[in-house]
């Protein structure tokens, strides 16, 4: 008799590298943050959360694991 393997849920969240479009400068959020982000060179708001998957208003560069 074979046994069956357990499935483990992997995560939806992860954690993503972004460029901000004004000044270019890159930094590393999460993808559910649950507070705003800014920019730490101009103080643009780079992300929004929504209750689940935050609203990323700026370029996605990698999505880092």
């Amino acid at each position: 008799m074979r046994r069956r393997k357990i499935l483990v849920p992997q995560p939806r969240s992860r954690f993503v590298k972004i460029k901000c479009p004004d000044c270019g400068n890159v930094q590393v959020t999460f993808s559910h943050a649950s507070t705003e982000v800014k920019c730490h060179a101009c103080g643009r708001t780079l992300v929004k959360p929504r209750g689940g998957k935050a609203e990323i208003l700026a370029e996605i560069v990698e999505y880092l694991r």
